[in-house]
């Protein structure tokens, strides 16, 4: 039975049997037109409908109607009579069932197959807060939240222009999820945003609660880089939507996904273009820091293991060795693991022990692994400089990518030496050459070298000059 029958009852019935016969939908039932002659009822679902804009505009409106539910009669129900601004009809049970989950508030009416469907809709929200991952000492504050409208009007007070285009999806079989395809005609990338369509049609999940299967479906392709990047700056946004991308915000996620994400763009962040200061130095202390995050443990082995014999006693022993039982890879191994624990129990345990959980950490791999001449200062000197230095680019979405190439390069360094890192090396920026995201390389503007577009790669060019330019995109062929 997929379309609305003429018998009022049955489709009642029907439409509760959809719902499993739940206890918050709510069916009333009222008569209206003359001599209140006429049978309707109206359908929503308790506790995500605003109450009042139901009673002010769809109730009262209607049990004062004097139409008749016939078609003329609808039509003028919907242009007249009920006072909201988003009504339409609807003569399907899949229409109905979609419109009452999503907030909206059904009115069916006996010997008609035709209901009319009134956005009534009034979710819970937090207020609109400061963006945590990514705070930046000037400029916007304001973080994106969880929901899709909320967070369309946020971008919509950034980019004010016509050219900003919205493309609403739903997807999920059982429950499904809103999302919406943003960019401006015109300035966007075809090639980018041809692909980014295309991978979207072909998704088919039963339910989607969190972006990350839309992530991995934009990108396309396995790989331990990010290859879309995620943020939850409106400002951020608005930036990429100017620079050709596409994004994509998701209803229940407070960030939104931009594609194409290159590997420079890791080591961009706001407040390079608030600032006059820092135009060629901020950007090389990020690449120099992801550097010592990844090979720094690596040297230090490889040092300690290869070439020992080349310095003094006494640069040994305030360096590597003064009879500490590990050795300095079994010391690096031992360390990030148990950093790793900490960082990862920092974020599951309440604020108030975070203080208690420092203090002991520090005694514990700090001042009692010195003491007990299991681990050697100059190594927890290394590993402490490695994860300082590891922050500069872990909310820009490359701690997965440090924390696995940190171990790869410490394992590499313990067998091989100088000699493997270098080969090692080579070989990442062969893989890195072969990723593309979206169609676009991931080392561009680097890798094919584009002069056009280093202007905002390694340093931050002039703005007037950045605001000024068009970015294009090398495709895949």
């Amino acid at each position: 039975m997929d379309n609305i029958g003429k018998k009022l009852e049955g489709n009642i019935q029907h439409i509760k049997n959809l719902f499993q016969q739940t206890s918050d939908l709510v069916v009333r039932k009222v008569k209206f037109g003359i001599e209140k002659s006429e049978h309707a009822a109206i359908i929503y679902i308790d506790g995500i409908i605003d109450s009042d804009i139901m009673q002010d505009f769809v109730i009262k409106p209607i049990l004062n109607s004097k139409e008749s539910p016939e078609k003329n009669g609808i039509i003028n129900l919907i242009s007249e009579v009920i006072e909201s601004a988003n009504v339409k009809t609807g003569t399907t049970f899949q229409e109905i069932t979609d419109a009452l989950v999503n907030g909206k508030t059904a009115i069916l009416f006996e010997e008609n197959d035709i209901g009319i469907i009134v956005d009534t809709a009034k979710w819970n929200e937090r207020s609109l807060e400061e963006a945590i991952g990514e705070r930046a000492p000037k400029g916007p504050v304001i973080g994106l939240t969880e929901k899709l409208k909320t967070n369309i009007n946020i971008l919509r007070s950034f980019i004010k222009s016509p050219k900003l285009y919205i493309e609403n999806k739903e997807v999920g079989l059982i429950s499904k999820t809103q999302l919406s395809v943003i960019y401006l005609d015109g300035i966007v990338d075809k090639g980018v945003l041809e692909k980014v369509q295309s991978r979207l049609n072909k998704l088919s999940v039963k339910y989607i609660l969190g972006s990350r299967i839309i992530e991995e479906v934009i990108e396309g392709q396995k790989s331990i880089f990010p290859l879309i990047k995620t943020t939850e700056r409106p400002d951020v946004l608005a930036s990429s939507l100017y620079e050709g991308k596409v994004g994509i915000i998701v209803d229940g996620t407070p960030f939104v996904i931009i594609t194409p994400s290159l590997f420079i763009d890791s080591f961009q962040t706001p407040d390079d273009y608030y600032f006059k200061a820092g135009r060629f130095t901020n950007r090389f202390i990020r690449f120099f820091g992801f550097f010592l995050s990844v090979y720094l443990p690596a040297i230090y082995v490889t040092l300690e293991k290869f070439h020992q014999d080349e310095y003094s006693k006494k640069v040994v022993k305030s360096f590597f060795t003064d009879g500490e039982l590990l050795t300095a890879f079994w010391e690096m191994v031992i360390l990030i693991f148990l950093l790793r624990i900490f960082l990862d129990t920092t974020f599951r345990i309440p604020k108030s022990s975070i203080i208690i959980l420092s203090l002991v950490a520090a005694v514990v791999i700090g001042e009692t692994a010195v003491t007990a001449k299991i681990i050697h200062p100059a190594g927890l000197i290394t590993i402490g400089i490695t994860f300082l230095t590891s922050f500069l680019t872990i909310y820009r979405g490359l701690a997965d990518v440090t924390t696995t190439m940190r171990f790869l390069f410490l394992l590499v360094a313990n067998f091989f030496g100088f000699t493997g890192l270098i080969v090692g090396t080579t070989l990442l920026i062969l893989y890195m050459t072969n990723l593309k995201s979206v169609g676009v390389p991931y080392l561009s503007p680097l890798i094919p070298f584009r002069y056009e577009e280093l202007k905002d790669t390694l340093y931050r060019g002039d703005l007037k000059s950045l605001l000024n330019s068009k970015h294009s995109y090398p495709d895949d062929n």
